[in-house]
C-alpha cells in the first residue's frame, strides 16, 4: 500500500510547476494513519499475498475463513493482484470443497467491484476454470461472477463474445440453475445485431422448459434484451399469452410484463381470435389479457395486472370502456349476416326433408357464448380491482384508471363515479390516491349535486391530508349549477369551524373555486353577503375566518368578471384593501380604487441589469482593497432585497450575497494571517466563513459547473486559512484542519480532471501543486508550504450571473408568534412532555437531503435539541399538476419538556439541515412560542 503512494508522490514531483496538468491528491493518503494504527491493533496482513500464501497448508474451513478476511479488507497494493489471481487459480484447482471454490469466484467479482483490478484477465481466468468444472453450484456461480465482473468495466466485443459462447454452451446443461444464469448472462450481454439472428429465439425456446425458474428467466432475458433496443416481435405473443395460466406466479408475472410490451411495441398488429376467423388489434387483446389477471390468485399479480393498465392508453374505447361494466355487452359477440349464413349452411350440403317444420330456418354454425372478442375477465376490471381486498391492488387501480382517464375524456366521465365511492375506502393512502386522480382529471368533468354530496361528505375526514386533498379537488374542479356551488362553500365553512387549523388550505380552495366560476359566484354574491337591497347590514368581522373565505372567493371571480364589482357594499371595498396588504397571494389586484398600475419586475430585464451594473462596479473596484470591500458590503443588503421583492431571482441574488459574504470574511482572515490585527474575533470569523462555504455547498442547486468549481475554490481558500491561523494559534490540535484540506484540495483536483476545460485560479494552482508534492502531509509541514501562498493570494473571481439558481429554504406555517403568544401559553407539568403542531412547507430541498432535516429546539437557558423528524412526516406538495417536484411539506409534532420554570419563557423553533456533525443550517427564522413547565401538584 505505502509502495503505491509513493510512486504517485514521486510521479507528481517529476512534473514542473508550470505543466498543465492538474496534480492530483490521492484520496486515500487522508486515511492512511488511520488505517495503519487499525492493522496494528487488529494484527490484520496489509497485504493481499500475505492472506493467499496462507491458503497453500489450510483446510477447506481455514481457507473459507481466509477469503472471508479478504472480502472483509478490500484495500491492497494493485501490483500484488497478478500474482495473488495466480495463486487463487491455483488453490481453485486443488481445492475439493466446492464452498471454497464458490467463494475464490465471488472474490474475483468482488475484486473487480471495488479495486482496480484488469477485468478482462478476470474473465480469461474464470471462463478457463469453469470448463473443466463438474459442479453445478460452481458454474452457477460462475456464471453470476461473469455477468458482476462485466458489469463492473466496458468489455470488448471480443470478450462479449466469448462470455456469450460460454453461456450459450452452458445452456445445454441438465442442471436447472446452470440454465438460469446462464439465460440470465446472455440477456445482459449478447450483441443486438446477434439478438435479433437467432439469440432471441434460442431463449424463447427455454419459456417451455420443465423448471419454472427457467421459464421466468427465460421471459425476463427477452424483456431485457428488448429494453437495450432488440426489437421483439409479434411472434412470442402466443407463447407469452400461454405461460399467463402457468402454474408458478414468477411466470405468470414475467408472461404478463411480456404481454404489456408487446401490446405496447406491437398496438396495430392484427391477430386472430381464439377459435374464431375475427382479427383485433394486438394492444385490444393484450389489453384484455392484462385485464383477467387482475382476477390472478396471487395479490401481487393483480397489482402488477393493475399497474399494466394504466400504460396501455392506445387500447380502443370499446375495450376501455368495457372494464367499468361487469356484463358483457352485446356488441362484442360474433354476429353473421343472413347471406354468411345462407353460404355456410348451403356448404355443409344437408336440406330440407319436409318433414320438420323450419328445419330449413337458418342456424348458427358457431354459438354467440363460445366466440368473444373480448376474455370474460376483462369486463369490469377495474372495478374488480377497486373492489379487491388488498390496498395495493385498490391503489393501483385508481392510478390506472388516473392514467386512462387522462388520454380519455370520455372514460374520464364514465369514472368519475367510480372515484368518488372510492373517497368512502377504509385506507387512507387509498382516499388519498382517488382525491388526487379526480384533481388531475377534473378539466375533462364537471360534478352534478349528488356526487358533490359524497365528496363533501369526506371533508370532515380525521386525517389533516384527506381535508387539503379535498380542499384541492375542489378547487380543480368545476360544478354544474348555483345549488352546486352554494353546497360547496357552505360546507367548506362549516368544515372550517370544526378544523380552524385548515385556515390556509380553505383559503386557497375558495380562491380557486372563485377563479373558475365568475359567472355563477356573481349571482350567488348577494346571497353571500347577505346584502338587503333596501337596508345596511351590519358591518362583519374582516377577522372572520368564514366571512374572509367568502371576500377571497368573490375577490377572485371579480377579477375575471369586473362587474362584480358593482355588487359590493362600500364596506366591502374597504375590506379588500385591508385583505389586500395582508393577503396579496390570496387576493388578486382589482381595479376598485382607479389605480391599475403594479409594479412588476421582470427577471429578464429589471433584475438582471440591476445585477450585471452591480457586479461590474465591484469588478471595476477590484484594484482598491478599501473601495471593494465597502462596495461589497453595500451589495449584500441590496442582493438581499432583491431576493425578496423578486421570487424569480431569488435563487441567484442569495447566491451571490452567501458568496460576497464569504468573500469579506475571507479578506478579513488573510490580513490575519499576516500579523495584522482585525476589529472581530478570529474564531468567530472563521466559524462564520465556514458556516458560509457550507452554505454555497448545501443550500444551492442548479449550479453550472463554473459555479461548482468557484465553490470548490472558495472552500479550498476558507480550509487553507483555517489551518494556517489554528497554527499560528497553537492553542488546538491542527491534524483535524490539516485532513479536511487535503480532503477538500483532492475533491478539487478530482473536479479538474473530470471537468477539462475548466481552469482554476492562480491561488488553486499553487496549493494543489505544493500539495501534491508533499511526501509526508503532517500539519507544520503542510503549514510551511502553504504560509506564503495564503498571504499573498490575490481576491476571488467574481461568480458569473447564473438565473437558474435555487435555493433550499422553509416556511414555518404553525406554529405562528401569535398561537402561542403569552395570552396563550403552553402550559405542562415540568418533567412530562408537551406536542405542538409543526408545520412547514421546504423549497427546493433535493432528493438527497432528505435525511439530513432536523428540527432544532433551542430552550431559554441555552441548550439545544436536535430532533429527526419520521420519513414519512415529510411529503411532496399536491398540486393541480401532480407532485410538487421542488416544494416539500413537513407535518408533524415537536415535543417540549423542561424542569421548572418561575414564569413562562420563550422557545424557539427552527428548521434546518444537518450537512455535517454539529453544523446545522438554518433554513428559516425560528418561531417563538410561550412555554410554562408547573411543578407538580401534590395531593392532599
Amino acid at each position: 500500500m505505502s509502495l503505491a503512494i509513493k510512486r504517485q508522490i514521486s510521479e507528481l514531483t517529476a512534473l514542473p510547476e508550470s505543466t498543465s496538468i492538474v496534480p492530483q491528491i490521492p484520496t486515500h493518503r487522508l486515511y492512511k494513519r488511520i488505517r495503519r494504527n487499525a492493522c496494528k491493533s487488529s494484527g490484520a496482513l496489509t497485504s493481499i499475498l500475505g492472506y493467499v500464501n496462507l491458503l497453500e497448508d489450510a483446510s477447506s474451513n481455514e481457507a473459507l475463513q481466509i477469503l472471508l478476511k479478504i472480502t472483509d479488507s478490500m484495500h491492497f497494493d494493485e501490483s500484488e493482484f497478478p500474482v495473488a489471481i495466480r495463486k487463487l487459480v491455483e488453490h481453485f484447482q486443488r481445492e475439493p470443497e466446492s464452498a471454497v471454490r464458490v467463494k475464490i469466484l465471488s472474490l474475483f467479482a468482488d475484486l473487480a467491484i471495488e479495486t482496480g483490478i484488469d477485468g478482462q484477465q478476470l474473465i480469461d481466468e474464470v471462463i478457463k476454470l469453469l470448463k473443466v468444472e463438474k459442479s453445478a453450484k460452481v458454474i452457477s456461480q460462475g456464471l453470476i461472477v461473469l455477468e458482476k465482473i462485466g458489469k463492473s468495466f466496458t468489455p470488448s466485443v471480443a470478450y462479449i463474445n466469448q462470455m456469450v459462447f460460454f453461456a450459450k454452451v452452458k445452456l445445454f446443461s441438465p442442471s436447472h440453475n446452470v440454465q438460469r444464469h446462464a439465460i440470465l448472462l446472455l440477456g445482459v450481454f449478447v450483441l443486438i445485431s446477434d439478438a435479433e439472428k437467432e439469440s432471441l429465439e434460442l431463449i424463447g425456446k427455454y419459456t417451455d422448459s420443465p423448471d419454472a425458474r427457467v421459464r421466468a428467466q427465460a421471459f425476463r432475458s427477452m424483456l431485457t434484451l428488448g429494453d437495450r433496443g432488440v426489437q421483439l416481435p409479434a411472434s412470442l405473443y402466443p407463447r407469452a399469452c400461454a405461460s399467463l395460466t402457468d402454474d408458478y406466479e414468477c411466470v405468470r408475472r414475467e408472461a404478463l410484463n411480456m404481454v404489456f410490451e408487446l401490446g405496447v411495441r406491437h398496438p396495430e398488429e392484427m391477430i386472430k381470435v381464439q377459435d374464431s376467423e375475427q382479427e383485433v388489434r394486438l394492444i385490444d387483446d393484450a389489453f384484455g389479457k392484462v385485464c383477467s389477471a387482475i382476477c390472478d390468485l396471487s395479490m401481487n399479480i393483480r397489482t402488477l395486472a393493475a399497474e399494466l393498465l394504466g400504460g396501455m392508453t392506445m387500447v380502443s374505447d370499446e375495450f376501455l370502456h368495457q372494464t367499468l361494466d361487469k356484463k358483457l355487452m352485446s356488441n362484442m359477440r360474433k354476429k353473421r349476416s343472413l347471406h354468411e349464413r345462407s353460404a355456410a349452411h348451403f356448404a355443409s350440403g344437408e336440406w330440407s326433408s319436409g318433414k320438420k317444420w323450419a328445419d330449413d330456418a337458418p342456424k348458427e354454425v358457431i354459438s354467440a357464448d363460445s366466440v368473444s372478442l373480448m376474455a370474460s375477465g376483462a369486463c369490469g376490471a377495474l372495478v374488480q380491482g377497486l373492489e379487491d381486498e388488498f390496498l395495493e391492488v385498490r391503489t393501483a387501480s385508481v392510478n390506472s384508471m388516473c392514467k386512462l382517464a387522462l388520454k380519455n375524456p370520455l372514460f374520464a366521465v364514465t369514472s368519475l363515479d367510480f372515484l368518488v365511492d372510492m373517497f368512502n375506502d377504509e385506507i387512507e393512502e387509498v382516499r388519498l390516491r382517488a382525491i388526487y386522480s379526480l384533481t388531475a382529471i377534473s378539466r375533462h368533468i364537471i360534478l352534478r349535486e349528488d356526487q358533490l354530496e359524497t365528496m363533501l361528505s369526506s371533508l370532515e375526514d380525521y386525517s389533516v391530508e384527506v381535508r387539503e386533498g379535498l380542499h384541492l379537488m375542489l378547487g380543480a374542479c368545476k360544478v354544474s349549477t348555483k345549488a352546486c356551488l352554494t353546497l360547496v362553500v357552505s360546507k367548506v365553512l362549516d368544515v372550517l369551524l370544526k378544523y380552524p387549523e385548515d385556515r390556509l388550505s380553505t383559503f386557497g380552495c375558495m380562491q380557486r373555486v372563485g377563479q373558475k366560476h365568475p359567472e355563477i359566484c356573481m349571482s350567488v354574491t348577494p346571497h353571500l353577503l347577505t346584502d338587503h337591497p333596501f337596508f345596511d347590514n351590519a358591518e362583519r368581522d374582516v377577522e372572520d375566518p368564514a366571512y374572509v373565505c367568502v371576500l377571497i372567493m368573490l375577490f377572485n371571480a371579480a377579477q375575471h368578471l369586473p362587474a362584480m364589482l358593482s355588487l359590493f357594499p362600500e364596506t366591502i371595498i374597504k375590506h379588500y384593501a385591508y385583505l389586500r396588504d395582508t393577503m396579496p397571494n390570496f387576493v388578486p389586484r382589482l381595479a376598485v380604487s382607479g389605480d391599475t398600475k403594479e409594479l412588476n419586475l421582470v427577471g429578464s430585464t429589471g433584475s438582471r441589469q440591476f445585477l450585471e451594473t452591480l457586479l461590474s462596479n465591484i469588478q471595476r473596484a477590484y484594484s482598491a482593497p478599501q473601495a471593494r470591500q465597502a462596495l461589497l458590503k453595500a451589495a449584500q443588503d441590496d442582493l438581499d432585497r432583491l431576493a425578496e421583492i423578486d421570487p424569480a431571482f431569488s435563487g441567484t441574488a442569495n447566491f451571490t450575497s452567501v458568496f460576497f459574504g464569504a468573500q469579506l470574511q475571507m479578506e478579513q482572515l488573510q490580513l490575519a494571517t499576516t500579523g495584522q490585527s482585525i476589529k472581530a474575533p478570529i474564531k468567530e470569523c472563521l466559524l462564520q466563513l465556514i458556516k458560509k462555504c457550507l452554505m454555497l455547498q448545501n443550500l444551492f442547486s442548479n449550479l453550472t459547473t463554473d459555479d461548482q468549481l468557484l465553490v470548490k475554490q472558495m472552500c479550498l481558500r476558507a480550509s487553507a486559512l483555517n489551518l494556517v491561523l489554528i497554527v499560528k494559534d497553537r492553542s488546538q490540535s491542527a491534524l483535524g484542519p490539516c485532513q479536511l484540506l487535503l480532503h477538500i484540495a483532492s475533491d478539487t483536483s478530482s473536479f479538474l480532471q473530470e471537468n477539462t476545460l475548466l481552469v482554476a485560479d492562480t491561488f488553486t494552482s499553487a496549493i494543489l501543486t505544493k500539495l501534491a508534492s508533499v511526501g509526508d502531509p503532517k500539519p507544520g509541514r503542510v503549514y510551511r508550504e502553504i504560509l506564503p501562498i495564503v498571504q499573498t493570494a490575490a481576491p476571488v473571481v467574481i461568480p458569473q450571473i447564473n438565473t437558474n439558481i435555487k435555493m433550499c429554504k422553509a416556511r414555518i406555517i404553525e406554529p405562528t408568534e401569535t398561537s402561542y403568544s403569552a395570552e396563550n401559553v403552553i402550559k405542562v407539568t415540568a418533567g412530562l412532555i408537551a406536542a405542538v403542531p409543526f408545520v412547514a412547507e421546504l423549497e427546493n430541498l433535493q432528493q438527497s437531503q432528505r435525511q439530513d432535516l432536523r428540527l432544532k429546539v433551542k430552550y431559554p437557558d441555552q441548550n439545544v435539541h436536535i430532533i429527526v423528524p419520521r420519513k414519512r412526516d415529510l411529503k411532496k406538495v399536491m398540486t393541480e399538476q401532480g407532485e410538487s417536484e421542488s416544494q416539500w411539506r413537513l407535518r408533524t409534532k415537536v415535543l417540549l419538556s423542561h424542569g421548572v420554570w418561575t414564569e413562562a419563557s420563550t422557545v424557539e423553533i427552527t428548521i434546518c439541515l444537518s450537512v455535517k456533525p454539529n453544523n446545522e443550517l438554518e433554513l428559516c427564522k425560528p418561531v417563538k412560542v410561550h412555554f410554562a413547565p408547573k411543578p407538580v401538584k401534590r395531593g392532599l
